[in-house]
């Protein structure tokens, strides 16, 4: 456990969410409006598709946004949670 959370911390510090919890609550907020994106609607554009490589291609950007936004989330939560445990230890 400690492995992940050295790793979600050096992710955290290299995205920048380190330098205060209000980083981390904003980078939290956008990922959670991308995915209420996402729930209403956001899929409707692979119905526009013209042909199937265009189809994959926007798959695969989605497929790499959607990880992309989970590292983020588990970032700023460890962020989150560093902080918290800080404000508690005080």
């Amino acid at each position: 456990m400690k492995q992940w959370q050295g790793l979600l911390m050096q992710c955290a510090r290299s995205m920048g969410l380190d330098r205060g919890h209000r980083r981390a609550a904003y980078a939290l907020a956008g990922v959670g409006v991308f995915w209420a994106v996402g729930l209403f609607g956001g899929l409707r554009i692979l119905h526009s598709a013209s042909s199937p490589m265009t189809t994959l291609v926007v798959l695969y950007v989605m497929l790499a946004a959607v990880a992309l936004s989970v590292v983020v989330a588990a970032a700023a939560i460890a962020e989150l949670g560093r902080h918290a445990a800080a404000r508690r230890r005080r």
